[in-house]
């Protein structure tokens, strides 16, 4: 049964949880808005470029997907809002994320299994840049999307 301590119980860890991910995405965000007035963001753009291209996203997303893949989707959200990136460009490199993220922690997680971590880890970045290239392929034969 649903009672007002249901309720109540809910908004507090709603709450929580919301303010724990604005601890990591606000300060990411701030920190890229910085980023952008050095050439920081531009050498990332330059040295991503060409990959990044071919899953249909700018240079400056290298930053977004690397956070993403090696600390977590919430870091690279803080990044992706600061790019203003279109709503089909969030969309490959959300499925991009999906596929490979956490990779730190996760490797470390697998290692301990016995399993030899490479193996996994170069299927999943295999599987990411595969994804976001077959994206970008219907995104350019369906131009409503991109």
């Amino acid at each position: 049964m649903i009672t007002k301590d249901t309720w109540r119980k809910g908004f507090a860890d709603g709450l929580k949880t919301s303010l724990s991910l604005l601890k990591v995405i606000i300060p990411v965000f701030a920190v890229v808005k910085v980023m952008e007035h050095t050439p920081v963001i531009k050498w990332i753009a330059q040295a991503g470029d060409p990959l990044m291209r071919f899953v249909g996203l700018p240079g400056e997303a290298a930053l977004a997907v690397v956070t993403g893949m090696l600390l977590n989707f919430y870091a690279a959200l803080g990044i992706i809002f600061a790019l203003g990136l279109s709503a089909w460009q969030i969309t490959i490199m959300a499925v991009m994320l999906c596929c490979c993220h956490e990779l730190v922690l996760e490797s470390a997680v697998i290692k301990k299994t016995g399993i030899s971590a490479w193996p996994i880890l170069c299927i999943r970045l295999v599987t990411a840049f595969a994804a976001g290239a077959v994206m970008n392929l219907v995104g350019n034969l369906v131009p409503q999307l991109g």
